[in-house]
């Protein structure tokens, strides 16, 4: 026993340990304190609390057409929790179960899915959820002294929701606007500035104190016209009616064919004259399963060879000076567009 405890104790990097003076490491707050990523313990709602909210019959719609999309009803599931979201604000735990048993799902599943995507909130949030980006670009052009700034505005912390129910902060990772870094979201739009009477972001245009200011106006402004925000359709509703995943009943939506995303052409064929013919060489994607050798003739292509698909380069005793090639790949049963036509020299 005392060997294995002298092992632990010696292991590598176990303990960090300096000869002189105070460790220079100086810890800060954890990651979830950083950013604001650690729930407090929630109330949960009940599944008879929630009901109301989930079996109207516009939602029940929704997920009569969500499931007609997917052959198994659990690859609904994103979408179902993203749809339960939008009817109640966040997803508590029985709207993850109740998910669960929509999508013929453990409830386990359902948990995990809904707790690995930062889409999905899992406590309730102010009525303008602003979402700070923290990446790198966004970093580099002063998010955080950004964020300091809203959260001493607000007077509340990233994770915090400020006593009217307004505003809630988070950091967030890549918003994809770098071009207009620092940058964030008002619940689901883009702002860093305020046009018009309406949250913008204008090619440019980055998040500074005077523009924050301008959009946390906005949405006092706002929330003093309007009651609440206007119901939002959260799937796209142009893309109802598709009547049910290929191969369905009645349904319109088709596979699609077998060329949708052909593979790569033959990239670098080059063709050199040398004694006995014409040396055509070329490079290969690792998925061609065939590959076709040509020559022109006039105005007709001749098949030459079938070179194996690990070659690089075949020789044509019947070829020569002017003569001209092109190749063509297969990958399983999807065909390659020919390759770039090179002539012999």
């Amino acid at each position: 026993m005392n060997k294995i405890q002298g092992a632990v104790h010696y292991v590598a990097n176990n303990r960090l340990q300096f000869e002189k003076g105070p460790s220079p490491f100086d810890p800060q707050k954890s990651a979830a304190d950083q950013v604001g990523h650690k729930y407090k313990k929630q109330e949960q709602p009940s599944l008879e609390e929630i009901l109301p909210k989930l079996e109207t019959p516009a939602i029940k719609q929704r997920l009569d057409d969500l499931l007609s999309r997917y052959p198994e009803p659990q690859g609904a599931l994103l979408e179902v929790l993203w749809l339960i979201q939008e009817a109640l604000g966040w997803v508590p735990r029985e709207a993850i179960r109740y998910a669960a048993g929509i999508c013929e799902c453990s409830p386990v599943h359902a948990f995990s899915v809904a707790t690995f995507y930062t889409m999905y909130k899992h406590a309730p949030t102010g009525r303008f959820l602003l979402q700070f980006c923290r990446n790198i670009c966004c970093e580099q052009k002063g998010a955080s002294n950004i964020i300091a700034y809203t959260e001493k505005s607000l007077g509340i912390q990233t994770g915090e929701t400020t006593p009217d129910g307004l505003f809630t902060i988070v950091q967030v990772e890549c918003l994809g606007a770098c071009a207009n870094a620092p940058v964030m979201l008002v619940n689901d739009d883009y702002a860093t500035d305020v046009q018009d009477s309406k949250l913008s972001m204008l090619p440019g245009t980055s998040l500074n104190e005077e523009r924050v200011d301008k959009i946390l106006n906005w949405c006092r402004e706002r929330a003093k016209n309007l009651k609440e925000e206007p119901t939002r359709d959260a799937l796209g509703g142009p893309i109802l009616g598709h009547k049910g995943h290929p191969g369905a009943p009645g349904a319109t939506a088709k596979v699609q064919s077998k060329n949708y995303a052909p593979p790569s052409p033959v990239l670098g064929v080059q063709a050199a004259l040398i004694d006995g013919g014409v040396q055509v060489s070329w490079k290969c994607a690792p998925d061609f399963t065939h590959l076709l050798l040509e020559k022109k003739e006039g105005s007709i292509w001749k098949q030459v060879a079938e070179p194996p698909v690990r070659t690089t380069e075949i020789i044509d005793p019947s070829g020569e000076k002017g003569s001209v090639y092109r190749m063509i790949a297969t990958s399983g049963e999807r065909v390659a567009k020919p390759s770039l036509e090179v002539e012999a020299k």
